[in-house]
């Protein structure tokens, strides 16, 4: 137990502004085996979320004010790494080069126009749905959403091949046990699903059918693109499904 809870310090500090323990970013072997701790991240992400929301509620703060306040902190909370992935995924495939082509413009670190129109859609997408959101089920969806987007990062992780020789996220495909971890994985994710929907939240499950469906089929169509997942889609995969999410619970509850 003490051995699960140390790795998860670790996989927390390293995908969150989070610093529970002292690590080496530049120390690859420091991620041997963490995926399966992504969507525990996730959980913890969004229960800071969602004593967020109750603060603002309590505070009887204007929806809009709640909108902004939370897509701001979910993005800091994230050290805008999937963030950056996603803005670096979209230049690439929205280049319409070669497979080759495609990877090396994911690998400059610089952000093109295709890249900042991604980015600035996903967060007006989140502020805008988050702010018709407001109000107690918002609460339940926002702890059940980080864990799951994570669960589809997690499957990414795992069920496809690594489109580069080398890269920061291929040490996480490598040593992910697919679909073992998978289902390791979605076990905490789904314990805390369960438990909003008893108590009153049935729209946990909702959010959950909406972020597994969208994240699965976003991975598959990278995995198309590029022959592959790199880092960047990962973390395109975690704000696509988390955006699509959001828009579907806006739009049909």
């Amino acid at each position: 137990m003490y051995k699960h809870l140390q790795r998860l310090k670790v996989a927390v500090s390293y995908v969150t502004c989070l610093p529970l323990t002292k690590i080496d970013f530049d120390e690859p072997m420091l991620l041997h085996g963490l995926s399966k701790y992504l969507p525990c991240a996730g959980l913890i992400i969004g229960t800071l979320l969602f004593a967020l929301n109750s603060v603002l509620s309590v505070s009887r703060a204007e929806p809009i004010v709640v909108g902004f306040l939370l897509t701001v902190t979910w993005l800091i909370l994230t050290n805008g790494l999937h963030f950056d992935g996603l803005m670096d995924a979209a230049d690439g495939i929205f280049s319409h080069q070669s497979k080759e082509r495609m990877l090396e413009i994911m690998a400059d670190s610089r952000v093109g126009n295709f890249g900042a129109i991604t980015g600035f859609i996903v967060l007006l997408g989140k502020f805008v749905t988050i702010y018709s959101l407001t109000g107690a089920s918002l609460g339940a969806c926002l702890i059940v959403i980080p864990a799951w987007s994570r669960w589809c990062e997690l499957y990414a992780i795992g069920k496809f091949p690594y489109a580069k020789e080398y890269g920061k996220g291929k040490i996480w495909h490598d040593t992910t046990a697919y679909p073992k971890d998978l289902a390791k994985g979605a076990l905490p994710p789904l314990a805390v699903t369960l438990a909003f929907g008893l108590v009153g939240y049935p729209i946990v499950w909702t959010a959950m059918i909406f972020c597994i469906a969208s994240g699965v089929i976003f991975s598959h169509i990278m995995n198309k693109k590029l022959g592959g997942q790199t880092g960047d889609t990962y973390g395109a995969t975690v704000e696509i499904s988390e955006l699509v999410c959001l828009l579907g619970l806006s739009v049909f509850t």
